[in-house]
């Protein structure tokens, strides 16, 4: 039975290929949309998967005519897939957003992306709009909408997710400092900075594959809580000095660097500063993951 998956399956991706080269050359198929052949790599496993139940069920010649049938509608479809669907633009593109303050107090970032750079700032030039987002990208358009019944700014990009196709999004996004803020961070990978002295910051939620976090905030009110979930958390957090701190860290191997203090540890760690205890205003930092590597520092000056 083997001999027939042998025989017939690369011989035909071999053909598949060279059609939709053929194709190309001859002006049939745009050269953009070759871009599209990264959204069918689960066909690869589809195809293995009815191979291995056709060899298991089938016997003689049905074998091979089934095996034949599989591979050249799956051919078919993936050249049909390619020349008909919408091109995915090749290079960078680059997405300007904006949108009125109007009577808004308070707002959210939601960022829901395959893997981001994030930039973040705190713009009080910004006047009357809520915020100003410059996105450059490549690969499918991300979407960039505000909801203003709940103030909830999403950034997003769809289809971004697979493991083949290499795509760019960078985010340098400025935010009006005179509402509240929160922000939820979802993505496969992020590398974000958040320059935040002058935003009132009232929570932060990251669930990432991996994520790189520089965070720098101003003076707390209230218990701020920050939570970052993910396989490898990189963090630093920059506070004024005299904010109260506590930080709480969980998973395998830890390391923690607060105030000039290091702990390693496994499975727990945890560090507070002094006065957090009685705080009402004070920052709460929890960070899970695989390996955690966290800084806690005062060296941004109190106001």
């Amino acid at each position: 039975m083997r001999r027939h998956y042998r025989s017939y399956f690369w011989p035909v991706v071999l053909i598949v290929i060279g059609l939709i080269a053929v194709l190309v050359e001859l002006n049939i198929i745009s050269a953009d949309r070759l871009y599209r052949l990264a959204d069918l790599w689960p066909l690869i496993l589809i195809v293995i998967g009815l191979e291995l139940i056709v060899r298991r069920t089938a016997h003689g010649m049905t074998v091979d005519i089934a095996t034949v049938l599989i591979l050249l509608i799956a051919g078919i479809g993936a050249i049909g897939y390619v020349a008909a669907g919408p091109p995915i633009p090749a290079g960078t593109q680059t997405l300007v957003a904006a949108d009125p303050l109007g009577t808004l107090t308070a707002a959210s970032v939601d960022l829901e992306v395959g893997a981001a750079d994030l930039t973040v700032v705190g713009d009080s030039s910004l006047g009357a709009d809520l915020y100003k987002a410059v996105v450059t990208y490549s690969g499918s358009k991300p979407d960039v909408t505000l909801d203003r019944s709940t103030g909830a700014l999403r950034i997003s990009q769809q289809g971004e997710f697979g493991i083949f196709g290499i795509h760019q999004l960078t985010i340098d996004l400025h935010i009006n400092p005179s509402v509240t803020w929160s922000f939820s961070l979802n993505s496969g990978a992020t590398n974000a900075t958040l320059n935040l002295t002058d935003v009132n910051l009232t929570a932060l939620e990251a669930n990432d594959g991996a994520i790189k976090l520089d965070l720098t905030v101003g003076p707390p009110k209230g218990i701020v809580p920050l939570r970052v979930n993910g396989g490898a958390p990189n963090v630093r957090f920059h506070r004024p000095s005299g904010s109260a701190v506590s930080v709480q860290l969980s998973g395998g191997a830890l390391n923690l660097t607060a105030d000039g203090h290091h702990t390693a540890a496994i499975g727990s760690a945890s560090w507070q500063s002094d006065g957090y205890a009685g705080a009402t205003d004070a920052y709460s930092i929890k960070v899970n993951g695989g390996a955690c590597s966290v800084t806690v520092d005062a060296n941004i000056p109190a106001p």
